[in-house]
């Protein structure tokens, strides 16, 4: 991830975060501990996951990031049956690896419910942690 400010290129909010360091699971999944209000944005909200430290990512194994939704903040969250999901993956015969605040991967929200939470998945000894946060790509 750029350390620097690129006009044009996508806007933060401060402390718009899902989660901040977040362990990556072990053959399971977790879901981001803090909802954030994403309703009515038209598909210009995008999530990003940037690694807090080393993380690692098995050969021929998986990290999926799903998006779950609700009407409130604290109601009921569930899978967003039309939202894209984003996977990274090892390589046949390689981990994935990224360095302390590299991005792994960008995800852009669909128009949805008023409240998303973030759940990641992994099929396998994913290593390391992440942070979660939401950011407005410029258009």
């Amino acid at each position: 991830m750029s350390k620097h400010f690129e006009y044009g290129a996508e806007n933060r909010w401060h402390d718009q975060y899902f989660e901040k360091g977040v362990t990556l699971p072990d053959s399971a999944g977790v879901v981001c501990a803090n909802a954030l209000a994403v309703g009515q944005h038209h598909g210009a909200l995008a999530v990003t996951l940037v690694a807090d430290g080393a993380v690692s990512i098995p050969a021929a194994k998986k990290l999926t990031v799903t998006v779950q939704g609700s009407g409130t903040e604290n109601g009921v969250f569930a899978d967003v049956a039309s939202a894209p999901e984003m996977s990274v993956s090892g390589g046949a015969d390689a981990a994935a690896v990224f360095a302390d605040g590299e991005v792994i991967g960008k995800l852009v929200l669909p128009d949805m419910a008023d409240y998303a939470r973030i759940k990641l998945t992994t099929d396998g000894a994913a290593t390391g942690k992440v942070d979660v946060f939401l950011n407005y790509p410029a258009r």
